[in-house]
């Protein structure tokens, strides 16, 4: 008998609680997926001015003033590369491509250059002389698509320069300031 009680009082609470709320429906539970915008590469020219130095230890320095084009392919906003040709004037030129690692800060974005390139002098002598390059330098934008930039850029740092000023340290590098356009 006690288990016949045990039963009809079970029983009745279950009928209870399934009818006191009247329909249950099972709860779909949402989960919302965060947006994120796909960043997409961006291309990119520019121009500017560039002053060269060529820095032997004990010879006659070379200087001058280049005009500087560049392209390059924004990944994102961490990472590009970049092409340059710093010429068109004077007795030295530079052809590089760089590995652009980049960091934005606000509206300013600082960036490293770390590349292969040429540099050639034609002087009193015609020497030229390619291997590692580096850079540092920050760009703004100032308008949706117009960025101003300015860096520095090492361009050669070594003894001796294309065969010529044997034992001598030779430092070549470059100051540069200019404007980009973004497509």
């Amino acid at each position: 008998m006690k288990k016949l009680n045990l039963s009809l009082v079970a029983f009745l609470t279950m009928s209870a609680f399934a009818t006191a709320g009247g329909d249950i429906a099972p709860v779909e539970p949402v989960v919302e997926t965060p947006m994120v915008e796909e960043s997409t590469g961006s291309f990119y020219v520019g121009l500017g001015y560039s002053y060269m130095n060529l820095d032997p230890d004990n010879n006659a320095e070379a200087d001058g003033d280049a005009v500087l084009l560049l392209a390059g392919y924004n990944f994102n906003q961490y990472i590009g590369v970049e092409g340059r040709y710093s010429g068109l004037t004077d007795c030295l030129e530079n052809t590089a491509i760089y590995l652009k690692p980049m960091y934005p800060i606000g509206g300013i974005t600082l960036y490293g250059l770390l590349g292969y390139g040429q540099v050639d002098y034609d002087g009193a002598q015609s020497l030229s002389e390619s291997g590692f390059q580096w850079g540092l330098g920050a760009s703004y934008e100032v308008l949706e698509n117009i960025g101003v930039f300015v860096d520095y850029t090492n361009l050669y740092d070594d003894t001796g320069f294309d065969g010529a000023l044997l034992n001598q340290d030779v430092l070549a590098d470059s100051i540069n300031v200019g404007f980009t356009y973004t497509f």
